[in-house]
């Protein structure tokens, strides 16, 4: 038996909740189970039982064992006293208030119903990236859609978080955050963080005063990526660091150093430098990222701005002062999704809410349905699961991250019908059906 399936149960009235009582032989009658409480302290808040003639308010904590109170310790935690129930699935031991004074206690043992702990394991016990995939043709399509429809939101609202604490640090500039992500973007999982150390070194207010120029714009990335720090090189590098030396000191800034850089197995057009002058171009060509972005959210409009080329010497070089055959340097239809769904859609998502702009949220979300679908290791694992648009993917991420691989699938509508469905089976059967 595990805790977590105690808590379903008890949650949902899963068991026979006729002619309680409780271990020392008190009527039970269950008012209202309470609320789960995902924080420290008791499992649930909030319950109304009527014990006796006398009627609770207060906490239920949920063991598999009575003596697991004393194993845990919550004779020693305050929280703990305002309990009201004890609910457990085997009872081996009383459990005391205080001496003398024990605490009540449900032993659910034998009443929970037929069948639904063999269907929680069977759907939670296999190996398989999407545990119920071979129980899905007998979920409806409405309850399946509209846990993909809760999970969509429940990452853009966790994204939300990680955006707004940018803001924050950059002093309420939705700007400077928009700059900051974008370079995330930009730096793939690969050399994100050596991306946001850049934008974090160079503020988006000093880029801007130099948008116009193409040299200076790239001067100051790849100088502040610590990408000028050797004296020699050809005409092109040396253009740019002598630009760099003097904004450097005009501006008073401090490069990050090169060993954040990873510079190992990536494929080609993933090397940092490429990378860097995409950016470098992006930024040249979109003056106003803020602007241009609250003015202009469709696909069609940011995926032509995105659609830029590194500048002409990385066509022929990977790494300066180092001459290779010639290669393409455009930003890829990938990246341009990427950076859509990563980076414009979230801060989109975030701005709104900030604002309290909820009637243009849904408007947002429905921004991801013109881009493809991801296609990765996860989300082709998920392939029983709709995988129509980026908004389709951008929730199977989350379902598989936060519910599938944790195997939370009594928290997911579509565990709940599986696990439930067990019951009507069982009632079936006893019936002769």
């Amino acid at each position: 038996m595990k805790e977590a399936f105690l808590h379903y149960v008890w949650q949902y009235q899963l068991f026979d909740t006729e002619e309680l009582y409780t271990t020392a032989g008190e009527r039970l009658t269950i008012i209202s189970p309470g609320r789960l409480n995902r924080d420290a302290g008791p499992d649930f808040k909030g319950a109304v039982v009527r014990i006796g003639n006398l009627t609770w308010a207060g906490d239920v904590e949920i063991h598999i064992r009575s003596s697991d109170w004393y194993r845990h310790k919550h004779q020693q935690d305050e929280k703990y006293m305002m309990v009201a129930l004890h609910v457990v699935y085997e009872h081996d031991r009383e459990v005391e208030r205080m001496p003398g004074e024990l605490f009540p206690t449900l032993s659910l043992e034998g009443r929970i119903f037929n069948g639904l702990y063999d269907q929680y394991l069977l759907l939670t016990g296999g190996l398989e990236l999407q545990p119920c995939s071979s129980f899905l043709d007998n979920i409806s399509p409405m309850v399946i859609r509209g846990q993909l429809d809760t999970m969509l939101l429940e990452r853009m609202l966790r994204k939300q978080n990680a955006i707004r604490e940018t803001v924050t640090h950059c002093h309420g500039d939705w700007q400077e955050a928009l700059y900051r992500h974008l370079a995330i973007g930009f730096g793939l999982k690969t050399n994100a963080d050596a991306f946001e150390l850049t934008a974090k070194s160079l503020p988006y207010k000093v880029v801007k005063r130099h948008a116009e120029s193409a040299l200076q714009v790239q001067s100051l990335v790849f100088g502040q990526a610590g990408m000028l720090g050797v004296a020699e090189g050809d005409d092109y590098y040396l253009r740019l660091k002598s630009e760099y030396d003097y904004l450097r000191y005009k501006y008073q800034l401090t490069p990050i150093e090169m060993h954040h850089w990873n510079l190992l197995r990536l494929r080609p057009q993933n090397f940092p430098c490429v990378r860097l002058s995409q950016f470098a171009e992006v930024l040249h060509s979109i003056p106003d990222l803020w602007g241009e972005l609250t003015r202009n959210s469709s696909m069609d409009y940011w995926w032509k701005r995105f659609s830029v080329s590194a500048d002409d010497y990385w066509s022929f070089h990977y790494h300066f002062n180092k001459k290779t055959e010639p290669h393409a340097t455009a930003v890829g239809e990938m990246t341009i999704s990427l950076l859509f769904i990563n980076v414009m859609v979230p801060i989109l998502f975030a701005y709104h809410k900030f604002r309290g702009e909820d009637e243009l949220l849904e408007e947002t979300l429905n921004m991801l349905e013109a881009i493809p679908f991801e296609q990765n290791r996860i989300t082709r694992g998920l392939a029983d699961f709709p995988h129509q648009h980026a908004a389709d993917s951008q929730a199977l991420l989350e379902l598989y991250n936060n519910y599938c691989k944790p195997r939370r699938c009594l928290e997911c509508a579509i565990g709940d019908c599986i696990v439930k469905s067990s019951i009507v089976k069982s009632n079936n059967h006893e019936n002769g059906k």
